[in-house]
């Protein structure tokens, strides 16, 4: 959904007659995890949509479980900032089910 964000906003924000753009709504209620997808261009493009904010990182077990820390390699080397990094790593969601409050 997130990669046909921009062609879809135009038909539904006239079809709906929504008071914001398609994309605030995504960005205001969506949180978006990649279930093993293993892409930094991927990653890229939802935090442009979504923002660090609301995405959780997930492996997909068992169809993309990669054993011995590749999770861990994939976002560590990801281009993120350390808030963002950590936050996709396991912040968003303690924040996002009240773990720890």
């Amino acid at each position: 959904m997130l990669f046909y964000l921009e062609r879809t906003s135009t038909v539904f924000e006239r079809a709906l007659d929504l008071r914001r753009r398609l994309a605030d709504y995504a960005r205001g209620n969506l949180y978006v995890t990649g279930s093993g997808m293993w892409s930094e261009t991927y990653l890229q493009r939802c935090l442009e949509i979504v923002g660090p904010e609301r995405l959780l990182f997930s492996t997909d077990s068992p169809y993309q479980y990669r054993e011995g820390g590749a999770p861990r390699r994939f976002l560590e080397g990801c281009r993120l900032d350390d808030a963002a990094r950590e936050g996709i790593a396991y912040r968003n969601w303690d924040r996002l089910t009240g773990v720890g409050t």
